[in-house]
């Protein structure tokens, strides 16, 4: 199983966006945007179903509480993540430089060609939701199985998912490396994951907005 969860993490990823630019240089009237949303969709069905056959799906699915107070400390756990990784983005970037907090222009140029309705679907309703199935569930769920504490097996968890981002500067990557490691500890303190999901889901939307 410790060797799924690793798999799984590293190769995220390409998983959905090799198969989405795929699909998009065959029919390019569908963003790539929707497609890495749809291609989020189906990766992680088809590893729910794997992990299904193995009798163990529900325990890296498993949600915790699930209640408005939950989703109202997502919220205020969002809006503390953002409020300090903008503060310590500006301070790195003061002091090593701009460059660090630079995305890449594919990157950009896919955000661009989005509509608004593309944008909510992939990057604040199925990446939050797959991301965390992938990182916080299934790999992280498989360390602390293995006697990892909960620091350690956020902290991981977290390296992996910040280097899958990089599409970013190396500022920006540092700043994701803080949202996983806060995500974790949310999914060790709610005991599941329907709290990083939303915490998750919330960064994202507030990232758009500003």
């Amino acid at each position: 199983m410790i060797w799924t969860a690793v798999f799984v993490a590293v190769a995220y990823q390409f998983l959905v966006i090799v198969p989405a630019i795929l699909v998009n240089g065959l029919m390019p009237g569908i963003s790539l945007i929707t497609l890495a949303g749809i291609a989020n969709v189906l990766t992680v069905m088809a590893i729910y179903g794997y992990l299904n056959m193995r009798g163990v799906a529900w325990e890296v699915a498993e949600p915790g509480d699930m209640n408005l107070l939950v989703v109202g400390l997502a919220a205020g756990a969002a809006i503390v993540t953002v409020a300090l990784t903008t503060f310590l983005s500006g301070v790195l970037a003061a002091v090593f430089g701009p460059q660090g907090l630079s995305v890449s222009d594919s990157f950009v140029s896919q955000l661009q060609a989005g509509s608004r309705a593309e944008l909510l679907f992939t990057i604040v309703l199925v990446a939050p939701f797959a991301e965390e199935f992938i990182y916080r569930g299934l790999f992280m769920g498989v360390l602390l199985e293995r006697g990892w504490t909960p620091l350690n097996a956020s902290g991981l968890a977290a390296v992996i998912f910040a280097l899958q981002h990089f599409q970013y500067g190396w500022i920006g990557i540092l700043m994701v490396l803080v949202y996983g490691v806060v995500l974790g500890l949310l999914r060790v303190a709610s005991g599941g994951l329907f709290l990083p999901i939303m915490a998750h889901m919330f960064i994202n939307l507030i990232s758009l907005a500003v």
